[in-house]
Formats: C-alpha cells, structure tokens, sequence
C-alpha cells in the first residue's frame, strides 16, 4: 500500500499569503488537503496522512522528519501562490533543484525562511543530488499534477496560466527521502480566484485535480 503524506503549507502564527478580502493561504491549504485525504483514501489502496490536521505552527524540518518517520512513498506540499502586484492566475509546481528563474528563487527564499540554508549551501547540495531516481520521479509527479491542475482550472477560470514545472532549492523537498513537490494549486492574489477559493465547492474541485495527477502517476508506475 502506498503511503501518500500531504503537507498543508503554512499553519498556526505563519498565515502564508493573505488576500484583500482576508482570506488566509493557511485555512486554504489545510481545508484543500483534508480533502485530498478523504478523496485518495476513498480508493482503499493508499495510506494517507498529513503533516498537520489543525490549524498550527510547524516547521520546515518537522514536516520533513513526520513524512521520513512514517516511510512515505510520495510528499506531496500544497500551497497557494501570491502576486500582489499582478492581476493574474498562474499555477505552477515545483521539485527539488537549482532555481528555474528569478521567481522560483525568490519564492524558496521566502518559504525557507529561519531554516538556516543558504544558497552556497543549496548549491552544493545539488551538485551531489545529480540526476537521482529521486529527482527522476519528482520531475514525473510534478508533471502530472501540473497538467491535471492547469487544464482543468483553465475550464473554470479562463485567465489562468501555466508556468509549468519548476526546480527550486526548497528545504522541504530536500529533506524527503522520497519523490516530493510543492504544488502552487491557484493565486490568492487574484481577486476573482480569491473569491472562488472561499467556497467549499471550489476547494474541493482542486483537491480532485490533484487527486487526478496523483493518481495517474501512480498507476504509471503499476
């Protein structure tokens, strides 16, 4: 049986990315893998748990050290991404690995805050990871998820983009010892998507799309 772990991003005093109508990536992420949960439990052949159930703080390494503890199989981090600056919706996922560009870099450094990494540190790092089956894998789970999720919420949110599958060094992708990414399922920062991330319905359409990709990349592996 496959152990699948989802890590809700953010919890507790760090609230993540927040949008003008107040809405907190926190309550979104965790709302959004509940849901993920009960979907793959569903198909009675995955063992799922979550790196928290409840509204609180967790660090980086704890996250890291739950899914190693408990011998999953895949990780998967679930976070909603933010661009104040922009009215856009981009949906991108990441693996473990040099940044891909500007953003991706500026995106890590953000949610590696306090670990105590620094990019010579990542760098080298990389430089032993190499082209692991690890690495491998991620490169195909993110792959699935990220078409799963862009083509079905460019169906309901036609102003969507794509920026693809994306390496970057985060600290929670390094520290699993198994194929993991970092999902950025929508964009709080728009305010059509910040509207719709606020109902029910909305969050549980997202936790399909990834259940799909999940699911399809599983079954490759069969």
């Amino acid at each position: 049986m496959k152990k699948i772990v989802i890590d809700p991003g953010h919890g507790g005093e760090d609230f993540g990315a927040v949008g003008k109508l107040g809405t907190k990536e926190k309550d979104i992420t965790l709302d959004i893998a509940k849901r993920l949960k009960d979907r793959l439990f569903a198909h009675r052949k995955y063992d799922v748990t979550m790196t928290r159930e409840t509204d609180r703080t967790m660090s980086l390494e704890d996250r890291v050290n739950f899914a190693n503890a408990g011998g999953a199989d895949l990780f998967i981090s679930i976070h909603v991404n933010s661009i104040p600056n922009k009215p856009i919706n981009i949906i991108e996922t990441f693996y473990f690995g040099p940044h891909t560009d500007k953003n991706a870099l500026l995106l890590a450094e953000k949610e590696n805050k306090g670990t105590g990494y620094t990019m010579k540190d990542f760098n080298e790092i990389i430089k032993k990871i190499g082209d692991t089956l690890k690495t491998q894998e991620s490169n195909s789970l993110a792959f699935y998820i990220q078409k799963s999720l862009y083509r079905n919420i460019k169906k309901q949110s036609s102003y969507s983009k794509d920026w693809g599958i994306k390496t970057a060094p985060f600290v929670v992708l390094l520290g699993v010892d198994v194929p993991g990414v970092l999902a950025e399922v929508t964009c709080l920062s728009n305010a059509g998507e910040e509207r719709k991330l606020r109902k029910g319905y909305y969050r549980e359409m997202i936790a399909q799309y990834l259940e799909e990709g999940i699911v399809r990349y599983l079954n490759k592996k069969n």
